[in-house]
């Protein structure tokens, strides 16, 4: 059963070691904070092996400069929690992907990423690419 707060929810992929984020609308710094220590907590059972995350973004609004400093953080914090490949479900949104792919760059974590219209894209993806 998928954790709610605000715009986000977060929920794990039954079988695999994936933790998948979904938002809707305007997010902000207190729901990502949120983000950020549940995908880490969903996932701490798998820091060893290694896993995957996978954030839902087709129905997202862009972030501010703000929020994005704050996925940075995210990205970071998920690295560091044994997080080996993001996977981001963008629709058909060019700004969102541009976004993701800079607040990636802007990590520095050199972390393995992958962009797709759909979810189902993206665990096929993780799946065949990056095995988990």
């Amino acid at each position: 059963m998928a954790k709610k707060n605000g715009a986000q929810s977060v929920e794990t992929i039954p079988g695999r070691k994936i933790v998948l984020s979904a938002g809707v609308g305007k997010t902000n710094i207190d729901e990502l904070k949120w983000l950020t220590e549940t995908v880490i907590s969903e996932a701490k059972a798998w820091k060893s092996t290694g896993w995957a995350y996978i954030a839902d973004c087709s129905q997202m609004s862009p972030v501010t400069a703000t929020e994005g400093g704050e996925l940075v953080v995210m990205t970071q914090k998920f690295v560091e929690a044994g997080c080996k490949a993001f996977a981001f479900a963008e629709g058909k949104s060019i700004m969102l992907k541009v976004q993701a792919q800079k607040n990636t760059e802007r990590s520095q974590t050199g972390i393995t990423e992958g962009h797709f219209a759909t979810v189902e894209e993206a665990l096929d993806w993780l799946k065949k690419e990056v095995n988990i």
